[in-house]
């Protein structure tokens, strides 16, 4: 069978995909085939090219490199020979996302210079910055560039820059306003400490004076000759001044203006970035249980997420984030499987295939797409092995269906395996007796003449 030259979700067979830069593998969590087939990909290389080296065979490949799609580890690419310019827009420019491109160019340029950026720079300040300018510095700049802002949109990679953006923003503010890791931190970088004691030599800060002491703020003395004996001093008792009687309290006020000046305070209070981010994550933490109880997977996955980045220590949340992330990926499965068979009653096999094998990836305990998955890739003639795989897989999930056991029959015999078929075929004649494809192949396998 010939295979298709456009692979749906990734594109032409001869088009390049690249791995995103400086991607954080650990966020990912990839799986073993997801890390093999990327290490394929390397840098760029052209689809048709991964698939060829990848042992996986092709329809798994395909599989994975949709699931490294949607996870924002790949992008389309596009590569120019060497003997022409290259394009003013890359490959990240390209890629089809929710944002205006002076908002992409923005994240590209920051997210590449990062590594080269101290933490006064990052947060676009000068060396030696009080910890007021720096928080409120990360204030603005949280504001730009945190994920949630574009909650609903697709960001594909750039979520990732976003979120490597932010927590280099979130490791300045930390270090900057807190004095002992701001001294730690300008002690490793003489440099930066140079530069902020000459800030600080620049424009002193302003000296308290005192007035100078009057007359009367000393006590009366006489002169003394050298070698005489000094008067005597003053009696306590005559020294004694009665104290002044405490001054009441004034009344405290509650006009209109009182309260208004009041609840300025109180909001003035509620923007400081310490303050903010409490709030903040009381808010995402609230928002994450409610979307569990109406089950929102999505919604919870992503509040705790954010949670986890600005408080990596939460570990209730580390709990929750988990299970979010289980439950979402198995609606995203579901949702594969639905896709699946949509394409399969148009006729597009090979996307139907790719999509229960993306369902597969996202969920292992999906039998349907287990299932669905080793059907066609029977049908298409695809490694019988990795069908093999799929098919037993089906039958472990669910062992009372009797297509799930049919199935795995003939996928036994097409690998030879006639005694294991047969005791499949058993198993499949026991739960539906009447099952006319299990009592022919017991036929066929028991009178072999």
């Amino acid at each position: 069978m010939s295979a298709s030259n456009t692979i749906v979700g990734l594109g032409a067979r001869t088009d390049h995909i690249a791995t995103v830069p400086n991607l954080d593998l650990a966020r990912l969590q990839l799986s073993p085939e997801e890390t093999g087939v990327l290490s394929l990909v390397g840098r760029v290389e052209r689809i048709d090219q991964v698939l060829s080296r990848s042992t996986l065979g092709e329809a798994r490949t395909i599989a994975v490199l949709l699931a490294l799609r949607a996870k924002g580890a790949i992008v389309p690419a596009r590569v120019v020979p060497r003997n022409q310019p290259a394009p003013a827009v890359d490959a990240a420019m390209a890629e089809e996302v929710d944002l205006e491109p002076e908002r992409k160019k923005e994240i590209i340029d920051l997210e590449r210079a990062l590594d080269g950026l101290d933490y006064f720079a990052v947060l676009g300040l000068r060396p030696g910055a009080p910890a007021t300018e720096v928080k409120q510095a990360y204030y603005n700049a949280s504001r730009r560039f945190h994920p949630d802002r574009y909650f609903g949109k697709n960001l594909g990679s750039f979520r990732a820059r976003m979120e490597r953006i932010f927590r280099k923003l979130t490791d300045a503010h930390n270090v900057l306003s807190q004095q002992d890791k701001r001294d730690a931190y300008l002690k490793a970088n003489p440099a930066l400490a140079q530069a902020s004691a000459a800030a600080s030599v620049s424009s002193p800060p302003p000296v308290a004076s005192s007035p100078a002491p009057s007359a009367a703020s000393y006590p009366a003395t006489e002169l003394t000759p050298i070698g005489l004996t000094p008067p005597p001093a003053p009696s306590p008792l005559r020294m004694a001044r009665p104290a002044p009687p405490p001054t009441p309290a004034p009344p405290p006020v509650h006009d209109a203006e009182s309260e208004a000046r009041r609840a300025e305070r109180q909001a003035r209070l509620a923007r400081h970035p310490y303050m903010a981010k409490n709030v903040r994550l009381t808010e995402l933490v609230a928002r994450g249980k409610a979307a569990v109880a109406r089950g929102d997977w999505e919604r919870a996955y992503q509040d705790f997420h954010q949670v986890q980045t600005m408080d990596p220590k939460n570990r209730e949340v580390a709990m929750l984030l988990v299970e979010a992330r289980r439950r979402h990926d198995e609606q995203r499965a579901s949702v594969e499987v639905t896709r699946g068979r949509e394409l399969e009653q148009h006729g597009d096999d090979v996307g139907a295939l790719a999509a229960y094998r993306l369902a597969f990836s996202l969920d292992n305990q999906s039998a349907e797409a287990a299932f669905r998955s080793a059907k066609l890739g029977l049908q298409q003639g695809q490694d019988v092995g990795e069908v093999r795989v799929l098919a037993q897989r089906a039958v472990d999930l669910l062992p009372g269906r009797v297509e799930h056991q049919v199935l795995l029959g003939r996928v036994l015999m097409e690998s030879g395996a006639k005694k294991q078929a047969k005791r499949v075929f058993e198993d499949a004649a026991k739960l539906d007796p009447d099952n006319a494809e299990a009592k022919a192949a017991l036929k066929k396998l028991r009178w072999t003449f």
